[in-house]
């Protein structure tokens, strides 16, 4: 899409103003918007990161100060790359990489893949094993209804397995 006030650069910046039921979009390239508008800071990946997490939680203040004492990667350095600097760095980031790695993997440990010729007998003592960590953590965590629900789970495979033989 062109700058609609230069009508030869991309446009890269894009205002939305809302008024009532009436919408209106202008799409500019970074140069007009800077001169049209004058509120263009130059600001740095780090910085719009570290202003987002303060944003969403007060707690993660004191890891956006956290650095590696062995490679010297800072968690907003982390969080804008995307990698970790070291080994360390799994210890020194857990606050912050514990959420993320159960958002992403469901859990925070490699628990392997089931081969696709093993039997229905194996992938119901895998999911029973996965679910007795669930459990666990659940009941770690005080989530009571939760923890309910997954031993609920538990017993039906089980008991479907106690059938099977």
């Amino acid at each position: 899409m062109k700058c609609q006030s230069c009508k030869k650069n991309e446009a890269t910046v894009h205002f939305t103003d809302i008024q009532g039921s009436e919408k209106k979009e202008v799409h500019l390239c970074e140069e007009c918007a800077r001169e049209q508008t004058g509120m263009l800071p130059k600001v740095t990946l780090e910085e719009i990161f570290s202003n987002l997490i303060q944003q969403h939680s007060k707690e993660t203040a004191d890891l956006l100060k956290t650095t590696c004492p062995n490679c010297g990667m800072s968690y907003v350095e982390f969080k804008a790359g995307g990698r970790l600097g070291c080994a360390s760095d799994y210890v020194v980031f857990e606050e912050g990489l514990t959420p993320l790695l159960e958002k992403l993997h469901h859990g925070t440990q490699h628990i392997g893949k089931t081969p696709s010729h093993a039997g229905d007998d194996v992938r119901r003592e895998n999911e029973i094993i996965r679910l007795r960590r669930e459990l666990d953590r659940a009941v770690q965590r005080e989530e009571y209804e939760k923890a309910a629900g997954i031993r609920d789970r538990i017993r039906e495979l089980t008991e479907s397995s106690d059938a099977d033989q």
